[in-house]
């Protein structure tokens, strides 16, 4: 009795971050049986080579998981190995049940294969290694301080499908402007285990309005997926906001519901193209986030300035978790309350 109720109170609250792990469907193999590092052969095929299969533990957000690819991607490229990456059989937050880009692989819904070989033709090979399906224990969280991670491995191997390249053009008129890139993060962030907590928005109008004086900001380029942040900006800043059509709602999870065909690979689609959009600003105000870390590693140090806030980090009990942000919201910084610091990067700081 004791432990059905503490599984019960763990998956209430871990809601929602984390998700049950799927269950292969074309080849019999299951993530859940592998040892971290897993060589396996399938049969006769291409002798001569050593594949490194990516997969990954179904529950990380769109950019742990393509930080997490990149890193497996640089652990096989120095070791000589052809690298796949299986989010078809090892599904992840993304995939839905329908063919999208006429592919079950959710990786490949957003991005060219890494090599020319099919999981088919893997699946048919005699030396498969598959990584150990979580982010590499000797890789820095922060993608942006690994050396050689953009110029020898993003450049090399990562490429966003033809189609998301042609809708990214669609909003090129933008940075014709002085651009401001603005990621706020949604406020089930503050809940989470582990995570930094994310900007108020005290802090964010304040910031905004400091970069907007110090950089003369023709617009500000806003992604977030809460609505009333979106409302908020538009209140005080007017049509200096410019946003994507991407889903928004009031206080509600979007992974936690279902409201449109597609939704799971829709939100991957936005998020990317809104992180790519946040890249090609004149600078970026953010916290810390996985969001505006891969704007700015794909920036490439291009930003004039960069404001980072940074409010402290959560505890990872996940009982504590789910209050400690309301607790510090509500006292002073030297008294146990948020941080409150500003990193602030470019000529003028």
């Amino acid at each position: 009795m004791l432990k059905a109720v503490k599984r019960n109170l763990k998956q209430y609250f871990m809601r929602p971050f984390c998700q049950e792990a799927m269950s292969s469907e074309d080849t019999g193999i299951d993530a859940k049986t592998f040892l971290p590092g897993y060589f396996k052969s399938f049969g006769d095929r291409n002798p001569d080579k050593l594949f490194y299969v990516i997969w990954l533990d179904a529950g990380p957000g769109f950019f742990s998981t393509l930080s997490a690819v990149l890193c497996h991607l640089k652990i096989s490229d120095a070791s000589g190995m052809v690298p796949v990456i299986d989010f078809q059989n090892f599904r992840n937050l993304y995939n839905v049940n329908m063919p999208v880009n006429n592919t079950k692989n959710a990786w490949e819904y957003y991005f060219k294969p890494v090599s020319p070989f099919t999981l088919k033709e893997v699946y048919e090979s005699k030396n498969v290694f598959f990584c150990s399906g979580f982010y590499p224990t000797s890789m820095s969280y922060s993608i942006t301080m690994i050396n050689g991670l953009y110029d020898e491995i993003y450049k090399k191997y990562i490429f966003l499908q033809d189609y998301i390249e042609d809708n990214l053009k669609k909003y090129m008129e933008l940075f014709n402007n002085k651009v401001l890139g603005v990621h706020f993060r949604g406020k089930e962030i503050n809940i989470a285990p582990g995570h930094s907590f994310a900007p108020t928005e005290k802090q964010m109008i304040k910031y905004t309005n400091e970069i907007i004086g110090k950089y003369d900001i023709d617009k500000v380029f806003l992604v977030t997926e809460e609505q009333r942040y979106l409302d908020l900006f538009v209140k005080k800043f007017g049509n200096k906001v410019y946003y994507t059509d991407s889903y928004r709602n009031y206080r509600i999870n979007s992974y936690n519901i279902n409201p449109r065909k597609n939704h799971r690979y829709l939100l991957g689609l936005e998020v990317l193209i809104d992180a790519h959009l946040l890249s090609m600003c004149n600078g970026i105000l953010c916290g810390d986030s996985n969001v505006s870390e891969y704007a700015r590693f794909i920036n490439n140090k291009k930003y004039e300035f960069i404001y980072v806030i940074r409010n402290g980090v959560n505890s990872r009990n996940l009982y504590l978790a789910r209050y400690l942000y309301r607790i510090k919201k509500m006292l002073p910084g030297k008294s146990g309350g948020l941080l409150d610091v500003v990193d602030r990067f470019g000529a003028k700081n």
